[in-house]
């Protein structure tokens, strides 16, 4: 299912806009309880206090001086019902209707007393009072039906719906107005990008785009530069692997035509031989350059490598190929583990001791060391050949470079494919002078692996 970030906002917003209105009604309801209730007890408590001045203490007793006319009066009403009633402090009835409720108590206060109650079959509000005539105390209870309270507050919250309704409407409308205009930048950030075409890596300018979306665009910004870089280094790496491939070739070809002439060559079969190995050894070079290119990958796809293991893999083929040509040669190792592409790691081990053996002298001697130093993990390579003028030194990490001084045969990707193996697994490569003995050190700095991690 598709998540809609506008419907995500508009949720958002529903929650807290439904807890509002719910509180918002019941909040509506009590005050206008309160304010309907607040205002008829008052003319209640009026009527009472009217019914209280006609009270009149005659020498048989107390009197309601209410003739007939002024009664009919006061019970008249065009939605409720009034009732009313006068007692002296001895529970004789004065004036009013007997059974109202309710009863008169026999230690009265001055305050008035507001009740509910049924009488006749409906509920009813009154209110009693307590009043003294020459010392002669007496009660006077005034109640009504709840026609017109129930009226009054449904219209109060009639208009306090229709109102809210209104508010709701407006809130819902400028929100989804507002959520619309909000996101009308990641609309428009859509439409320049789908126009683009798929060569069109250029940045998108953030001053275009709101604040919070700015760290999205920066990201993007930076995955467009990544993908323009790969793109051109891929350019790159095409057009050299072309023109280192088409020479090999091309005298591939010539050495075939030559061998179909004269099948028996011996000689012509050995270089040839010696052609086809060449061209594979520059095709397996330019394959693990491309691959050490990609050393992002390896964040994901790493395994935990120990470099003393390693060593030990290729040291026989190494030592055979030193004593072929009397090389002395010494290896110092000890546990070093790191995060890292294990087929990688053994092709820079190979290129640094190849490079070695191959540039020192019948008699020199080259020396392998991998020590851990704290968090780190030092290799050291170091012969007894020519050495690297200081001019040269980082040059010869570039692709196909060879110094005019090499011997041999190769085709300078060597030391360019172990610079970017290191690189890859986030360390440095370093040429430094063996010394008086003469000879050149290649010092190799990589992060190891937490013990908690191994």
């Amino acid at each position: 299912m598709q998540t809609s970030l506008q419907r995500k906002l508009l949720a958002a917003f529903a929650a807290p806009t439904l807890v509002a209105t719910l509180c918002g009604g019941w909040l509506a309801y009590s005050v206008a309880g309160r304010v309907v209730t607040s205002a008829y007890d008052q003319s209640l408590l009026n009527l009472a206090n009217g019914v209280a001045n006609r009270v009149r203490l005659e020498p048989f007793g107390l009197q309601v001086s209410l003739p007939f006319e002024a009664e009919a009066v006061l019970r008249t009403d065009t939605v409720d019902r009034i009732y009313f009633r006068v007692r002296d402090d001895h529970g004789r009835l004065v004036s009013g209707d007997t059974d109202l409720p309710p009863a008169e108590v026999r230690f009265p206060t001055m305050q008035p007393y507001f009740f509910h109650a049924q009488f006749r079959g409906e509920p009813i509000r009154g209110v009693r009072l307590h009043q003294q005539l020459d010392a002669v105390g007496f009660y006077v209870t005034v109640a009504e039906t709840l026609g017109k309270r129930e009226k009054a507050v449904h219209t109060l919250l009639w208009g306090f719906g229709v109102a809210m309704l209104l508010v709701l409407s407006a809130i819902g409308l400028a929100s989804r107005w507002a959520i619309q205009r909000g996101l009308s930048p990641l609309s428009t950030l859509e439409r320049d990008l789908s126009r683009r075409s798929v060569q069109d890596l250029s940045p998108v300018d953030p001053s275009t785009v709101p604040v919070e979306i700015r760290q999205l665009v920066a990201a993007l910004n930076t995955l467009f530069a990544g993908l323009e870089s790969a793109g051109h280094q891929q350019r790159r790496f095409l057009q050299e692997a072309a023109h280192q491939l088409r020479t090999p070739l091309a005298g591939l070809q010539l050495q075939l035509e030559l061998l179909e002439a004269t099948p028996d060559d011996a000689s012509l079969r050995t270089t040839l031989h010696n052609s086809v190995q060449r061209v594979i050894r520059l095709a397996n070079q330019l394959l693990t350059l491309a691959r050490a290119e990609s050393g992002a990958l390896l964040l994901v796809h790493h395994a935990s490598v120990d470099m003393a293991e390693l060593i030990d893999e290729m040291l026989d083929d190494w030592l055979r190929s030193a004593d072929s040509r009397g090389i002395d040669f010494g290896v110092e190792r000890e546990r070093a583990v790191l995060a890292g592409d294990p087929t990688l790691l053994r092709e820079l081990l190979a290129n640094l001791v190849d490079n070695a053996i191959k540039y020192t002298p019948d008699g020199g001697e080259v020396t392998l060391t991998c020590r851990l130093d704290g968090t780190r993990v030092l290799i050291r390579v170091a012969d007894s050949g020519p050495g690297i003028p200081a001019s040269e030194r980082e040059r010869i990490f570039e692709r196909f470079y060879r110094s005019p001084a090499a011997r041999g045969t190769g085709s300078g990707l060597g030391l360019s494919i172990a610079s970017e193996i290191v690189t890859a697994h986030g360390g440095t490569i370093t040429v430094l002078d063996r010394g008086a003995s003469g000879g050149t050190v290649l010092l190799l700095d990589l992060p190891a692996m937490s013990a908690t991690a191994q």
